[in-house]
């Protein structure tokens, strides 16, 4: 028998997943006989309480809350950056209730409370892939993601728009960042060398690590990732003028920028990237490091109820 707790980010959905809790808490009850829950009150605690609730005994983690809060959580099942959780048999939930809600979409988790939980109920575990960077920096620092994380103009989107609350962040918000974004950003040099053989070397808009299809407030960067494939598809596409990245943005909604032939897809295990410019990064809609980076894939490493 799961012995289940929950994680609520009452911040999520503009504010709307503390008014709408009692209506969850009795979706979760038709479900779950016992659970206990908690609220976050600030970024990045989720992390923390999930690590003390698996080290407690809790084998069943459920966040309710956006890809913020699933990226938060999921860190927690792990004690450092070794890959190994810290129970193997321990599993995380979502039950979706964020504006930011891409790898939730992805992973095609039903939004409507009951239902989510009913699939985390009712659903065998499935082991899915997650990323880790190694910022290479002055100073060595490590980050595990979930979902996609990429470096160029999709970070310096995630720079315009980090002034808005992440809580109050939506499709929208994610597409007049990258409209003010385009404006004045210009392609960088990098390079990059692939599962320590195959190198790049070229002028990229955005360069995207994709464990899972989706990004920016659903924009659908690759289109054929899989979460449990134990390999990345690396996106990059290329140097774009202004009205040729408008011309192309409706391929990214409608998941066939493939057809563009300045995009180029890979599958990839490991990814080195750096540039002699200041490129910085993001993952899972956060704002990370500037590149040198490097990108790994922990094969099957985080059990999902889905």
């Amino acid at each position: 028998m799961d012995k289940v707790h929950i994680i609520v980010n009452p911040f999520s959905a503009h504010g709307q997943t503390k008014r709408n809790w009692e209506t969850i808490r009795l979706a979760i009850k038709m479900h779950f006989r016992e659970f206990k829950y908690v609220f976050t009150e600030k970024p990045l605690q989720a992390t923390e309480i999930a690590r003390g609730l698996i080290r407690d005994g809790f084998d069943l983690i459920i966040g309710v809350g956006g890809d913020g809060t699933m990226n938060e959580i999921s860190n927690g099942f792990f004690s450092d950056y070794s890959g190994k959780a810290i129970n193997q048999d321990a599993a995380l939930g979502i039950i979706p209730s964020g504006t930011g809600s891409d790898f939730i979409r992805f992973m095609k988790v039903p939004r409507e409370f009951e239902k989510s939980v009913a699939v985390i109920k009712n659903s065998k575990i499935k082991k899915i892939d997650i990323g880790k960077i190694t910022y290479c920096g002055a100073d060595i620092k490590e980050q595990y993601f979930i979902n996609v994380a990429d470096f160029g103009m999709g970070a310096e989107v995630i720079r315009k728009v980090s002034n808005v609350q992440s809580t109050r962040r939506g499709a929208l918000t994610y597409y007049r960042g990258l409209l003010a974004t385009m404006m004045n950003y210009k392609s960088k040099t990098v390079t990059l060398t692939v599962d320590g053989q195959q190198q790049l070397q070229g002028e990229y808009l955005i360069g995207a690590v994709a464990n899972g299809r989706i990004f920016g407030g659903g924009m659908i960067i690759a289109p054929q990732a899989e979460a449990d494939d134990g390999f990345f598809d690396l996106v990059l596409i290329g140097d774009m003028k202004k009205l040729e990245i408008i011309r192309n943005t409706p391929l990214l909604y409608s998941g066939t920028i493939a057809k563009n032939p300045k995009v180029i897809i890979l599958k990839a295990r490991h990814i080195q990237v750096h540039s002699q410019e200041d490129v910085y990064t993001e993952y899972d809609g956060e704002m990370g490091e500037k590149l040198p980076a490097e990108f790994s894939i922990i094969e099957k490493a985080l059990n999902f109820r889905i």
